[in-house]
């Protein structure tokens, strides 16, 4: 609760931690931190899958959301951790948001190399 903002966390399925999914956890764990340091909101959900072929995760939250097109170049905080990290590992992130609609950072990531 580094920024007082509850952070409620659901995980489906069971997998041994692999580079693939350490990834994933640390991009989840970066978009919490954004949501809770960012959006006004006053709950963090975050929920992930392990499924036969994937990992997918989920980090929403109801605050005021921005527009991704205008977030600054020197704002390195999506771009790297987020969206990097997963691509660096085959993986996929789109992050949905508009003002006073919240954000939605849908993580995908392959178990295996295709």
């Amino acid at each position: 609760q580094l920024h007082n903002v509850p952070v409620d966390v659901v995980v489906v399925g069971d997998a041994p931690l692999d580079e693939r999914g350490r990834a994933m956890v640390d991009a989840c764990q970066e978009a919490a931190l954004n949501a809770a340091r960012h959006s006004g909101a006053p709950l963090v959900s975050v929920y992930v899958e392990v499924e036969p072929d994937q990992l997918t995760g989920f980090v929403r939250d109801q605050g005021k959301g921005f527009d991704p097109g205008q977030v600054p170049s020197d704002r390195r905080g999506i771009a790297d951790s987020i969206r990097g990290r997963v691509h660096r590992h085959g993986g996929t992130a789109v992050i949905t948001s508009g003002p006073g609609e919240g954000t939605e950072v849908q993580l995908r990531m392959p178990r295996t190399v295709p």
